[in-house]
């Protein structure tokens, strides 16, 4: 049997620190035990099988979401995309620039960013290829045919996939060829070292891993990364996607915490405390603006 390496450091050691039931979709488990492994080198954590057939946007949303519907993307994404957006805005200058998104199902960002920019494009499964089309966005199934015909743009958004990618650096690789030498990668990444596992340890992670993620990523080796695929990191923002109300009820329960949940905190109160949690890193997501070295 082929011996593992991280795919970050190189390293060859790791801790197994996961060995049981993980979530195969919004609320059901495995039948059968996962391991999960962290490099004692980088921190990087990843399952010891990684998922490819996952990689598949339509077949994950299919599987984690209700369904796989244009519709249902919409209703369970649009808040959340657009709040991504407006996190970025003030980096972002759109007028006559090229935008592309990997990963964008329905293109509820390139949509919004459409009217100011000079075009906009969307990489994801051909099941999105006929919506995509009807808003006005140019669709690729993946990044093959702008790296062969040599297309650069200047935004390229990855807000929702490197934690699924089968080998993320190559990914990367990839996203070098065809960013514009003076371009932006927006990337946003779940933070394995985020408050509610710090907080709620075995209890967080048996709802938190999963079989559509292959790699759980920290500052720690998200750093290495980039410099090992050539970008040079200009920010880095925590991002938090609940208010605080939310993990008081995790702590409380002991659960993932689904629908309605008291208000302990009010809207005020949460903010000042997720802007904290956010300047020290422990939010629920990262997110990097990177250039081209």
């Amino acid at each position: 049997m082929k011996k593992a390496i991280c795919e970050v450091c190189g390293h060859k050691n790791f801790d197994l620190i996961w060995f049981d039931k993980i979530r195969c979709s919004s609320k059901k488990f495995t039948k059968n035990k996962k391991k999960i492994l962290k490099c004692k080198k980088c921190n990087l954590v990843f399952l010891s099988k990684k998922n490819r057939v996952l990689e598949d946007s339509s077949i994950a949303r299919n599987i984690y979401n209700k369904n796989n519907s244009m519709k249902e993307f919409i209703k369970f994404h649009k808040s959340r995309e657009i709040k991504k957006l407006d996190f970025l805005y003030d980096y972002i200058e759109p007028k006559n620039k090229k935008f592309l998104e990997s990963n964008c199902g329905t293109g509820i960002i390139l949509s919004k960013i459409k009217k100011k920019s000079k075009s906009t494009t969307g990489v994801d499964s051909m099941h999105y290829k006929e919506f995509l089309n009807s808003m006005g966005h140019t669709h690729y199934n993946n990044l093959d045919y702008p790296i062969k015909n040599k297309l650069t743009y200047d935004y390229i958004f990855s807000l929702s996939e490197l934690e699924h990618k089968f080998n993320p650096k190559n990914f990367l690789k990839d996203i070098q060829k065809i960013l514009d030498k003076k371009g932006k990668l927006f990337i946003r990444v779940p933070n394995f070292n985020n408050i509610y596992m710090s907080l709620l340890g075995n209890n967080f992670l048996k709802y938190d891993f999963r079989t559509s993620h292959n790699f759980y990523f920290s500052k720690e080796n998200l750093d290495i990364l980039f410099k090992k695929t050539n970008f040079n990191i200009e920010k880095i923002f925590g991002f938090h996607e609940y208010d605080f109300n939310h993990l008081l009820e995790y702590l409380k329960t002991q659960k993932r915490v689904y629908g309605d949940y008291r208000m302990v905190f009010s809207k005020k109160d949460s903010n000042k405390v997720i802007k904290n949690i956010e300047a020290n890193l422990i939010s629920t997501s990262l997110i990097y603006i990177l250039s081209k070295k």
